[in-house]
C-alpha cells in the first residue's frame, strides 16, 4: 500500500472530489485533518484510508458532524472522521459538556461528572478518555472502570450530586457502533436549551488542541476517582423500593444479551427474593460482538433475540424470560401462551409490556390504599399505544401522553409536573420507569415489576396473556405495528429527507381502506386538512421532526419520523377495535386486519417515493 504525505493526500482528495466520490462538506473536513495541529494525532489513520482510496467509508465519516439525538450522540465507530465515534470525537464531547457545565457554575465552584460504560469495543478506552478531558477541564470525575448500566449512571448522578454525566453506549445498536450520551444534574439526558448548547460548545472544541490530563495523575490527585460498590447497593436498594407486589413463586430465564446486565437487572431480582434465576449461558458473556444473538443485535423489541432463552425456559419448565440490551435500560419478555410452560411461547411488543405493567401498578398501588388519582399519573409518548390511558382513566388517574419520542422527555415531564405523583412511564420501545431514583428508562425495575406480575397471575391461577385480555374486555383491543426502514450513509440519509419531505408535503389520501383527514405536523405546528376548503389550525407545543395521521376511524391512526439516534426512519401504526357481544377474537381478527392493510399501503408508499427520479 503507498504511504501518502500532507501535499499528496491534499491532491488526491481534491481529485476524488472531482470524481463525486467526496462530498463537498466531507473534503473540507479531511483537508482541516490533514493540516490542523489538532488533529496531528490522527494523521496515520487518515493517510492510511486515502491511500487505500476508501472514499465511501471517509464520504460517510467526514460528510457531517455528528450531532445530538434523542439518546446524545450515536453512530459508527472508525479510527478518524467527524460523523463518527473515535477518540477524538469523543474527546471533543467531553469537552464540550464539560465546557458547557462551566459556563454555568460560578468561577471557583467545585464541578463534577460520573462516567460509565458498557461492554462495547473501545468503550473502556473512550469513557477514560472522557475522564482525562474533563479531569484537564478542572472537575471531579467519578469513574465506573467497569461496565455498568446506563439508569446506574442516571442514579449515581443524582446519588454522587454530580453536574453531570457521561454514558458510552449505543444501546441496542449493531457492534460496529458507540455513543456519547450526556446527562443532566437531574440524572436525566440533556434538553433544550441544554441540548443546543452543549453542541454549541462540542463545535467550539472541535477547532482547538483538547487537553488531557495523564490518568495515573489523576488518580494519585483525586480528580479521577474510582466509583466504589457503595454506589451498586444504594441503587438496587432503590430499585427494590419500586416494588409494588409479593408473590415470589417463579422461575425465571433472564438473558444480558452480552451485556452488563447481569450486574443490575439479575442483582435487582436476586436481592428481591427470585431467587430462581437462569442467567442464560450462552449470551452471558459480556462481548460486544454480541456472538450469540441473531444478527449481533440485541434488541429485545426483535422477538427472535429471545429464542435461545424461551428455547431454554420450555426445556427448564421455567415461567418467564426476561431479557436486556446491552446497557440494561429496555426489556424484553418472552412468556408460554397457555398454561403449559412446556408448549408454545409468544413475546410481547413495547405497547402490551407497558399497558400491562400500568394497569398492575395502579391496581395494586390502589389495593395498598395509596391510589390518590387527583395527584397522580403516568407517562407515555405521541407515538405510545393510547390503551394505558384507557386503562388509567378507569381509575380516574391522569395520563400525561403529548410527549416526543424519547425517555429524556417523560422525566422532564415527571420534574415538570411533580416526582410525588408519579405511577410510571413508558415508551413503546421498550423502556419503562417506576420511582423517582433515577431519570431514565430501567431494565431493572422494569423486570421486577413484570416478574411480580407474572408470580401474581400465578398466584392467581391464570396467565400473563389471560390478564391482558382481560385488560382488553375493558377498554377494547388495541393493537400496534412498527415499520423501520434503515439508510445509512449520505445518501441515506437523503432518502430519508425525501420520505419525510412526501409525508409531509404530499401525504396519501387513504391508507388501508380509511381516508387520512389531517395530518399533526410538530415541526411547523399545523394541523392540515387534506380537504384543502378546511383552514390550517395551529398545534402547540412539543416541537419536533414528528408527523401524526388521523384517519377517518376513531383510534386508527399512523405516524412518521426519522431516528434521533440510528439511519432510520420509523412509521408507527395504531388501530382499535370494539369488543362486539363479548368476542375478544373477533375484535382480534378486525384489528390485525387493519393494521396489515395499512402496513401494506404505507410500504407501497414509501417504495414509490423511494424509487422516485
Amino acid at each position: 500500500m503507498p504511504v501518502f504525505d500532507h501535499a499528496e493526500a491534499i491532491r488526491a482528495t481534491e481529485a476524488a472530489e472531482a470524481k463525486g466520490l467526496l462530498s463537498a462538506s466531507a473534503a473540507a473536513n479531511i483537508r482541516r485533518w490533514l493540516v490542523e495541529p489538532p488533529f496531528v494525532a490522527y494523521l496515520p489513520s487518515l493517510l492510511a484510508d486515502i491511500a487505500a482510496a476508501n472514499w465511501k467509508a471517509l464520504d460517510d465519516a467526514f460528510y457531517a458532524v455528528l450531532e445530538f439525538g434523542t439518546g446524545g450522540r450515536r453512530g459508527r465507530m472508525h479510527r478518524v472522521g467527524t460523523n463518527v465515534l473515535n477518540e477524538r470525537t469523543i474527546a471533543e464531547s467531553a469537552r464540550g459538556l464539560g465546557d458547557y457545565i462551566n459556563t454555568r457554575k460560578a468561577d471557583g465552584a467545585p464541578r463534577s461528572c460520573v462516567i460509565a460504560r458498557d461492554t462495547r469495543h473501545n468503550s473502556p478506552e473512550f469513557a477514560r478518555m472522557c475522564a482525562r478531558v474533563l479531569a484537564a477541564a478542572g472537575f471531579k470525575v467519578y469513574l465506573f472502570d467497569e461496565y455498568r448500566s446506563t439508569p446506574l449512571l442516571s442514579f449515581a448522578v443524582r446519588y454522587l450530586g454530580c453536574d453531570g454525566g457521561i454514558m458510552i453506549t449505543a444501546s441496542h445498536n449493531p457492534p460496529s457502533d458507540n455513543g456519547f450520551k450526556c446527562y443532566n444534574s437531574a440524572g436525566g439526558q440533556v434538553v433544550p436549551p441544554d441540548d443546543s448548547g452543549i453542541i454549541e460548545r462540542v463545535k467550539l472544541a472541535s477547532d482547538r488542541i483538547i487537553p488531557e490530563k495523564p490518568f495515573d495523575q489523576a488518580i494519585a490527585d483525586g480528580s479521577i476517582v474510582l466509583v466504589q460498590d457503595d454506589v451498586d447497593r444504594a441503587y438496587i436498594s432503590s430499585v427494590l423500593s419500586a416494588s409494588v407486589g409479593d408473590a415470589r413463586d417463579l422461575s425465571i430465564v433472564y438473558t444480558p444479551m452480552h451485556g452488563v446486565g447481569e450486574t443490575s437487572v439479575a442483582a435487582s431480582l436476586l436481592a428481591a427474593g427470585f431467587d430462581r434465576l437462569n442467567v442464560l449461558a450462552s449470551q452471558r458473556t459480556p462481548d460486544g460482538d454480541f456472538p450469540n444473538v441473531p444478527g449481533h443485535v440485541s434488541n429485545p423489541e426483535i422477538p427472535k433475540t429471545l429464542a435461545a432463552a424461551i428455547a431454554e425456559a420450555r426445556a427448564t419448565g421455567a415461567d418467564l424470560v426476561l431479557a436486556s440490551d446491552p446497557d440494561a435500560d429496555r426489556i424484553g419478555v418472552g412468556l408460554p401462551v397457555s398454561r403449559d410452560v412446556t408448549g408454545e411461547w409468544t413475546t410481547l411488543d413495547g405497547n402490551q409490556i407497558g399497558a400491562l405493567l400500568a394497569a398492575f401498578v395502579i391496581e395494586r398501588v390502589k389495593a395498598a390504599g395509596a391510589l390518590d388519582p387527583a395527584s397522580q399519573y403516568i407517562v407515555t409518548t405521541l407515538v405510545t399505544s393510547r390503551m394505558a390511558r384507557a386503562l388509567a382513566a378507569l381509575e380516574g388517574v391522569r395520563a400525561e401522553d403529548d410527549l416526543l419520542v424519547g425517555f429524556k422527555w417523560i422525566c422532564q415531564r415527571i420534574d415538570q409536573v411533580g416526582p410525588a405523583g408519579f405511577l410510571f412511564g413508558f415508551e413503546e420501545s421498550h423502556g419503562y420507569l417506576r420511582g423517582t431514583y433515577a431519570r431514565d428508562k430501567d431494565a431493572s425495575v422494569a423486570s421486577l415489576l413484570f416478574a411480580e406480575l407474572a408470580a401474581e397471575q400465578k398466584r392467581r391461577g391464570r396467565t400473563v396473556l389471560e390478564y391482558l385480555d382481560e385488560l382488553y374486555m375493558k377498554v377494547g383491543h388495541y393493537g400496534e405495528h412498527l415499520i423501520n426502514k434503515t439508510f445509512e450513509g449520505r445518501e441515506g440519509a437523503g432518502v430519508i429527507q425525501k420520505l419525510m419531505a412526501a409525508f409531509r408535503t404530499a401525504p396519501p389520501r387513504e391508507i388501508g381502506g380509511l381516508g387520512v383527514l389531517e395530518v399533526h405536523d410538530y415541526k411547523t405546528h399545523e394541523i392540515r386538512s387534506l380537504d384543502p376548503k378546511n383552514p390550517v389550525k395551529p398545534l402547540p407545543q412539543p416541537s419536533g421532526d414528528l408527523l401524526i395521521f388521523e384517519l377517518d376511524q376513531a383510534d386508527v391512526r399512523f405516524a412518521a419520523r426519522p431516528s434521533g439516534t440510528e439511519p432510520k426512519i420509523k412509521f408507527y401504526l395504531f388501530a382499535r377495535s370494539d369488543i362486539v357481544a363479548g368476542d375478544l377474537s373477533a375484535a382480534k381478527l378486525r384489528t390485525k386486519d387493519r393494521l396489515d392493510r395499512m402496513t401494506l399501503d404505507i410500504e407501497q408508499y414509501i417504495a414509490d417515493v423511494v424509487n422516485a427520479p
